[in-house]
């Protein structure tokens, strides 16, 4: 994501770094580093893209080495690229092509680095972090190789807290990270020990000017080593023989008497580590300053992150089929494409550029309609379809399969006939509530019953969904139901509706609703008499808030965030004055409905002046659950060019508020855990957030569709680089529009997005965060079958850990060689001995501890009676490989 106007600055490494005359004697070794910016689109098609890296790019690349291979060893050229382009140009180039890249690559002239791309990481998940790296992992095996131990982030100018930590424990030892030169940046040293959530120190250098490094340090620089990347603009190859010979003449010039290496960005990191160096260490999280781009494909973003937890649940349940089963489903192949499709969707680029002017310009109105009726903008809103069928095409991979896989492990249990299997991928046992879409006639019932225990559940069956309440699905694991006429013993309701006072009730909470608002006026907790809403906010309770923002929001934006360079298009050109709206819904029509299982009042909005689109909000208590369920849905939204955005507002009734957020990394609070410079204003949960007061006391809140929140006020086309929320507000983002180039520019079409609440009384990183989002996050799997069945018992267990907080995120067969990978990661901030108990089948008799890379890094543990033992640190992974 950049702007074209800003090329200058992108440019600034391999151009205006040649400026400089100033002679500096003190660096004593400088290591150049060629590397080319690398966008998967932007400039044209994602796919023209990579063939050009297969083709013309690679036949350059070629050229060079070849007029280098006259110069001494250090001087030959070496091209640094990341480990999915290399992938690609491996693997699409013709015959001869490709057996000069891998012998290119095995001679050291192609080298790659420890990342597949540029990563927006706040967006994605651990897991899918991990095989990322796996990409560049298996490159450098196949060909015999070492792992790469440094790593590089590009353009993208803060990334999350879970970088030092998931490099860490990869191998990796170095970082570089070049910013967007136009673009204000984190407040940290140019080089410094990045210290993440959980202790791990990386080191790490930040160039603020641009993707690369100057040819020479900069002032005063303390070291006798300096790396200077020369890294060429989008998509533009590598550099020529021209550029390699001004860069090697330059440096000689003015620093005469010094080493001189072409190579790669460890090779700095080997020669300053002989410095012994005295680095800086800064420990904190750096909020994205583009993450809210992502909510401009609102869809993809809810189903990339379902595609993330199913992925987990599709590997866990095979590796669990492939124990208790004597049949075995490989599914190795399936993972690996569908974790880099999904992952490809998190790579900072979206599709083709308004700014290059080969897509029409900014029109808006009745313009903007009569422009994309005759076809301009037809490229690249295919560019952005490219990328929306990222997220597609995992999931068309994963979700057959694993609801194949959900269906092939049912059939294996003991009991016959028609049965309800149902799957909890959680290291924990849990209730939960269970869906099931199928014809109501065919399957009757007025209830089920747990076949283990017997106990008679209430069902809801109507209109071809069937839903209940499964209680104590063992962790890992499953358990089994069968339909029932039998009444169940707490027949009973528990729901009350009143519509002459607009409430709904279940045994722990009270809602009632204001209409003419269009928001909830009151939460009430029965049993303490708390109250979830703060009545006398500005903003009402889960109400829809519309901004549509004007040519000021996006100057005073630009202004703000903007330190070099122009801004025009960072923000939509062509704006009229036409002032900021805010609008608010109200005037809604509520409609109650409740069943066996649950109880619902749904808010019906219609389109008015300032709200151009028709719209629900249907508010959910279920049976024996404490938790308030809040969807939202839009219905055939309008593509809108103008600049806008929609947002829930959630004012909670918490005196002087702490919030904490459980981000990609670990549970912060922005007050302390946020480096200044990166974004204050409006950031990505990773699970979910609580906020409470001095005494522990206060609300949960898992946004498991609609990740972006701000804090106290809105915050979108805000950059304040330093901002504490007092007001106890939170706004969950639905979508924006806000992002001015290669960002979806408008959005149309229907989707909803879920929010959970809960009351805390003593607040716990695990009980009050982890715990109930990441069971928001992965809900319960069941299907429904009809067969003779199997030989397994009615319920069994997986894997189970010894303390919560703490997910499994791989558990399968080995990506990295052989063995079954056990990967579990703390979350909630807690240390302390865990005991792994594996399902009962598994043959193995030593849990070999690893890196994220699939490296040894220990001791053999032995796993007795199943069981075995580890120390677990707070928000750090643990991978061991069962043999």
């Amino acid at each position: 994501m950049k702007e074209s106007f800003l090329l200058c600055w992108f440019f600034f490494a391999s151009s205006v770094l040649f400026a400089q005359k100033q002679e500096d004697t003190s660096v004593k070794e400088i290591v150049i580093v060629f590397k080319t910016h690398f966008d998967i689109g932007y400039t044209d098609y994602a796919e023209a893209v990579v063939k050009e890296y297969s083709t013309s790019m690679m036949e350059n690349a070629f050229r060079i080495m070849e007029k280098s291979k006259r110069l001494a060893p250090e001087k030959q050229f070496v091209w640094t690229v990341p480990g999915w382009p290399m992938s690609q140009m491996i693997n699409q180039s013709l015959p001869d092509i490709k057996s000069n890249v891998e012998a290119a690559f095995v001679k050291g002239r192609f080298v790659i680095h420890a990342l597949p791309f540029n990563i927006q990481t706040e967006s994605s998940d651990p897991e899918m972090l991990v095989r990322g790296m796996g990409i560049s992992s298996a490159i450098s095996r196949r060909h015999g190789l070492p792992l790469p131990y440094d790593a590089k982030m590009s353009d993208v100018p803060s990334q999350s807290w879970m970088l030092p930590t998931l490099l860490k424990h990869a191998g990796v030892k170095f970082l570089q990270i070049g910013c967007n030169g136009a673009f204000q940046s984190p407040e940290v040293p140019e080089l410094f020990w990045w210290e993440g959530p959980d202790g791990s120190k990386l080191m790490t250098m930040y160039s603020e000017k641009g993707y690369g490094t100057s040819l020479l340090p900069p002032p005063n620089w303390p070291y006798k080593s300096w790396l200077a990347i020369i890294q060429n603009g989008d998509n533009s190859g590598p550099p020529t023989p021209e550029t390699v010979d001004k860069v090697l003449a330059e440096i000689h010039q003015q620093v005469p008497n010094a080493k001189i290496k072409i190579g790669r960005m460890s090779d700095f990191y080997d020669a300053v580590m002989k410095e012994n160096p005295q680095l800086p260490v800064v420990r904190g999280d750096m909020p994205d300053t583009w993450i809210y781009g992502f909510m401009s494909m609102p869809r993809e973003v809810k189903e990339s992150r379902r595609v993330s937890k199913d992925l987990f649940a599709l590997e866990s349940l095979n590796t669990l089929y492939n124990i208790w089963s004597p049949k075995e489903y490989n599914i190795s192949n399936l993972l690996s494409e569908a974790y880099t499709d999904n992952l490809l969707f998190d790579e900072h680029t979206f599709g083709m550029a308004m700014s290059h002017g080969r897509n029409g310009t900014w029109s808006y109105g009745d313009e903007f309609k009569i422009e994309r009726a005759k076809g301009v903008y037809d490229h690249i809103e295919k560019s952005w379809k490219e990328k929306a069928d990222r997220v597609f095409s995992a999931d068309k991979m994963v979700a057959p399969a694993l609801n194949q896989q959900l269906r092939a492990l049912a059939q294996e249990i003991n009991v016959k006939g028609k049965r309800i299997f149902v799957y909890n991928s959680l290291p924990w046992e849990r209730s939960g509530l269970v869906t099931i879409k199928g014809r109501s006639s065919s399957n009757p019932g007025t209830a089920v019953k747990d076949v283990e225990t017997g106990e008679i559940i209430p069902i809801s069956n109507e209109n071809n969904i069937l839903q209940f309440i499964a209680k104590n699905v063992p962790a890992s694991g499953y358990r089994n139901y069968i339909l029932t006429n039998e009444a169940p013993s707490n027949a009973g309701s528990e729901f009350l509706i009143d519509e002459s006072t607009n409430t709904i009730e279940n045994k722990y909470l009270k809602i009632q609703f204001d209409p003419i608002r269009g928001s909830i006026s009151s939460i009430l907790e029965k049993q303490s008499g708390r109250e979830m809403v703060d009545k006398k906010s500005e903003y009402g309770f889960g109400q829809y808030l519309y901004e549509r923002f004007s040519k000021k929001d996006a100057d005073s934006y630009v202004k703000s965030i903007i330190k070099r360079g122009g801004g025009g298009q960072l923000t939509r050109p062509n704006l009229t004055d036409e002032p900021h709206v805010t609008e608010k819904g109200h005037h809604a029509k509520i409609v109650f409905s409740k069943n066996a299982v649950s109880i619902a009042a749904t808010m019906l909005f219609s389109t008015s002046t300032k709200l151009p689109h028709n719209y629900s909000i249907t508010v959910t208590l279920y049976k024996n659950t404490p938790n308030v369920e809040l969807n939202w849905n839009i219905n055939s939204k309008p593509a809108e060019s103008w600049p806008e955005a929609g947002w829930i507002s959630l004012p909670f009734n918490v005196s002087d508020p702490t919030f904490k957020l459980a981000r990609l990394g670990g549970v912060i609070d922005p007050a302390r855990d946020f480096v200044k410079g990166s974004n204050f204003d409006y950031s990505f949960l990773n699970s979910g957030m609580s906020i409470i007061d001095k005494y522990g006391k206060g609300i949960g809140l898992s946004t498991p569709d609609a990740p972006g929140i701000s804090l106290d006020r809105p915050g979108l086309w805000k950059y304040s680089g330093y901002f504490i929320p007092r007001k106890p507000n939170v706004f969950v983002n639905l979508y924006n529009n806000l992002w001015g180039t290669n960002f979806a520019e408008w959005i149309e079409g229907s989707w909803s997005a879920k929010i959970n609440l809960w009351f805390i009384d003593h607040f716990n990183n695990e009980k009050s965060i982890i715990t109930p989002s990441e069971e928001s996050r992965s809900p319960l799997l069941a299907t429904l079958i009809n067969d003779p069945g199997g030989y397994l018992p009615v319920s069994a267990a997986g894997v189970q850990l010894s303390q919560k907080g703490v997910m499994i995120t791989a558990f399968g067969k080995n990506p990295d060689g052989d063995g079954t990978v056990l990967r579990v990661w703390e979350q909630a901030g807690g240390s302390g001995k865990m005991i792994v108990t594996l399902p009962d089948g598994i043959n193995a008799v030593t849990a070999m501890p690893v890196d994220l890379r699939g490296e040894k890094i220990g001791e053999p543990i032995k796993i007795i009676a199943g069981k075995f033992g580890f120390e677990v640190n707070a928000y750090a992974p643990a991978s061991f490989i069962l043999q």
